[in-house]
């Protein structure tokens, strides 16, 4: 039998149990101090046991579901402070569970996606949230990757006829401004000319 180290899914605090073979990356519930936990399986140790072994599961969220009455997941809403309760099931069937002080990007139904820090799990949820993209390590990582570039007009092409008579058609560098709410706005309609990348230079 040998130790392992199991990060608990939630927190990612460590904990190690004792086990005859296990793979790294398996999900287990485990006891510590007569509460049970769900944690991810990890590399083995020589440190001495803290936790039992409880049982397998396929992921950290079947898991704790199978701990908890109902598997509710609280998140605050970066930039705003609105707290927010998600029942897990969507959020899980997109990815793991989360981890507490990491941020994700989340949607409610159709509406905008939008950046939460994970607080810990919760006692009731709506439903209806996703999960779109992360975890980050903070809001202002998140909030980069859901502004893309906003675009105004409809796309300009150049074509022009070469020495041979054939017509060649130029994918030309537009102007690019940010607004002021600090977005980029790339005007489309538009091309920029001289300069080091222009057109004629």
């Amino acid at each position: 039998m040998a130790n392992y180290i199991v990060n608990e899914c939630l927190t990612n605090d460590e904990y190690i149990f004792t086990g005859v073979s296990y793979t790294v990356g398996q999900t287990i519930r485990f006891v510590f101090n007569e509460q049970s936990y769900c944690g991810t399986v990890g590399e083995v140790t020589s440190s001495p046991p803290s936790a039992d072994f409880g049982q397998l599961y396929d992921d950290c969220c079947e898991c704790l579901s199978g701990i908890t009455e109902s598997l509710n997941f609280h998140f605050i809403r970066c930039g705003t402070d609105e707290d927010i309760s998600m029942e897990a099931a969507n959020f899980c069937s997109g990815h793991t569970a989360p981890t507490t002080g990491l941020t994700y990007e989340i949607q409610f139904g159709t509406e905008t996606p939008f950046c939460a820090t994970f607080e810990g799990l919760s006692e009731s949820g709506a439903t209806n949230y996703f999960y779109v993209s992360g975890p980050f390590s903070l809001c202002g990582e998140c909030e980069q990757e859901e502004e893309p570039p906003i675009s105004a007009g409809t796309e300009v092409f150049i074509c022009y006829e070469n020495c041979s008579g054939g017509t060649v058609t130029i994918s030309v560098q537009h102007p690019t401004w940010t607004n002021q709410y600090g977005q980029d706005v790339v005007l489309l309609d538009a091309i920029t000319l001289g300069g080091n990348n222009g057109y004629y230079s």
